[in-house]
């Protein structure tokens, strides 16, 4: 009867083997649970777009003519949602009261710290921000801006919130909030 002796090395691939598997399984509950976590915010959001969003008479003109240049690009309308709106108003009050135009706030940082800060859950955003004295002078300038109207023709784009404010400066700040679910 030969007995054999036991080597090492097979218990460490072994136990290499047996790690590798347990992170796998640790990633994909993580995986899981965060998708799961992602879908009941989803749904909370869901229940929330349904509410109706009161729009300025601007405001509903801005929608308005983004809407006529999507479905003339084969696209699908925007629809409003409160609380992108929210976040749109807060941005605009933030440019005239501090007196800078940017993407940027020192106080709320980018729009998509603006949207996480704000609860608003998304696979995609952007922002569009415009100073003018009209609507359509306004959406003109985004359509003649390559970057702007990459934001308007984002077919992923479902919802929006724009907001028009007062400005010394510009005459009007107008600010359009994009996400995708």
């Amino acid at each position: 009867m030969k007995i054999s002796r036991f080597k090492p090395d097979i218990l460490v691939v072994f136990m290499i083997f047996i790690f590798i598997e347990v992170i796998s399984f640790a990633t994909y509950q993580t995986v899981v649970l965060g998708q799961i976590q992602r879908n009941k915010t989803i749904s909370a959001m869901k229940t929330k777009i349904e509410e109706e969003v009161v729009l300025s008479d601007e405001e509903q003109r801005t929608l308005d003519l983004i809407n006529e240049y999507r479905i003339e690009n084969g696209l699908t309308a925007l629809k409003p949602f409160s609380e992108l709106q929210d976040v749109a108003k807060l941005k605009a009050e933030d440019l005239v009261n501090n007196e800078y135009f940017s993407h940027t706030s020192a106080n709320l940082g980018t729009p998509f710290e603006m949207l996480k800060n704000n609860n608003v859950s998304y696979k995609i955003a952007g922002e569009n921000l415009a100073g003018s004295t009209t609507p359509e002078k306004a959406v003109q300038a985004w359509i003649e801006s390559t970057s702007h109207r990459e934001n308007i023709l984002e077919e992923k784009f479902e919802y929006t919130g724009i907001y028009v404010l007062e400005s010394p400066v510009y005459g009007r700040i107008f600010v359009q909030l994009f996400i995708g679910i």
